[in-house]
């Protein structure tokens, strides 16, 4: 839990598993099924009515690009000790579903904004802050990214 600041606008990080970013994601959007894990930095800012932004980090399809955009919907607790598939060291904490899903009309690779992006300090290193699975940013970012998939 790195540095605790409420927001209402989260990325959340899809990344190479036993497949690749793209396929864990595509996996969860259509379970609507999100797997929040025991150590995920910003457990305390995964509420309901929060913003989020779809991230797709790893080497596949679509790699480290932006591509979608939602709202959280509801937050279901693990009801015993749960690992995920894709992630099998990982355990469970929580799932959280999604509504309002859009997906952006052409993604939105992270290298052509990234000097836009103000919560990326170090832009040499920009993947250090899509570690963990989610990531805290301002409204700002938010609608820069979101302005930028039309």
């Amino acid at each position: 839990m790195r540095d605790y600041i409420d927001t209402d606008y989260l990325i959340l990080v899809s990344s190479d598993g036993k497949k690749t970013g793209l396929e864990i994601f595509n996996d969860r959007i259509e379970k609507n099924k999100w797997p929040i894990y025991d150590k995920t930095p910003q457990l305390l800012n995964v509420k309901v009515g929060k913003n989020v932004i779809f991230y797709i980090a790893g080497s596949g399809e679509k790699k480290q690009n932006f591509i979608a955009t939602a709202k959280i919907k509801k937050k279901t607790y693990a009801q015993k000790s749960v690992r995920d598939p894709n992630q099998e060291f990982r355990k469970v904490l929580f799932y959280i579903e999604f509504e309002n899903l859009t997906f952006f009309n052409k993604s939105i690779h992270i290298r052509d904004h990234i000097e836009n992006l103000d919560f990326i300090k170090n832009k040499e290193k920009y993947g250090l802050y899509f570690q963990g699975g989610i990531c805290k940013i301002d409204e700002k970012a938010h609608n820069y990214i979101v302005s930028c998939s039309n």
